[in-house]
């Protein structure tokens, strides 16, 4: 499997456009959101499989949930380290997406960053089925901070081809990984974050949950 070269990330093939991602986050300048779309998730406890795609670890899975109050379907969730978005300045250890599709085929990624601390048993339990296609247990209500507040913009794919128009939704809180468990993913991709892109005037909105 040939792997994708995080250190050459301007040979990457390229859709045109100025709606990229990753972006850096900034709470003091992002806009307050004047509406009311708390996110809200159904994702189910059970994954189907755990494949090193040669851009990450993947996590086959299957949910719903309510997005700026529109429903999708989770397809998969995959893990960056460290993490592709910065919050006021801080790279956080990891960076988890879930990948979300609506009826119309239009793309939203969640995002939740991951800072040291206590292991997360649901990536314990992850680590253990790589390579297999099996159903497994996978409570990923464990890999979603209590506290909902997120950022919203439009952007990207975060890997070749980079197509644009897809929504994010990155939480402000992050969740907990160990030491240990960074160290696995480091062994697998010592980098697999692609570099910050330029917001080029595109709106950064806030929520804030209560």
């Amino acid at each position: 499997m040939k792997k994708l070269d995080y250190d050459q990330q301007d040979l990457w093939p390229f859709v045109s456009g100025s709606m990229q991602s990753p972006v850096a986050l900034n709470s003091q300048t992002a806009q307050r959101a004047r509406y009311q779309a708390p996110l809200k998730f159904d994702y189910g406890t059970v994954a189907m499989y755990v494949h090193d795609t040669g851009r990450g670890l993947e996590v086959g899975h299957r949910g719903h949930a309510i997005l700026n109050n529109r429903h999708f379907e989770l397809q998969q969730f995959h893990i960056h380290t460290p993490s592709e978005h910065t919050l006021d300045d801080r790279t956080f250890a990891a960076e988890i997406h879930f990948v979300n599709q609506a009826a119309d085929g239009q793309l939203a990624v969640v995002a939740v960053f991951a800072k040291l601390g206590r292991a997360s048993t649901v990536l314990d339990r992850v680590f253990s089925q790589i390579g297999q296609e099996t159903l497994f247990s996978c409570d990923t209500s464990d890999l979603i901070p209590t506290n909902k507040s997120y950022f919203h913009y439009l952007g990207s794919l975060t890997t070749p081809p980079l197509s644009e128009n897809v929504e994010w939704y990155v939480f402000q809180n992050p969740i907990e990984i160990s030491t240990q468990q960074l160290a696995f993913l480091q062994n697998l991709y010592a980098r697999n974050n692609r570099d910050l892109q330029p917001l080029k005037g595109r709106s950064l909105l806030y929520y804030e949950a209560d």
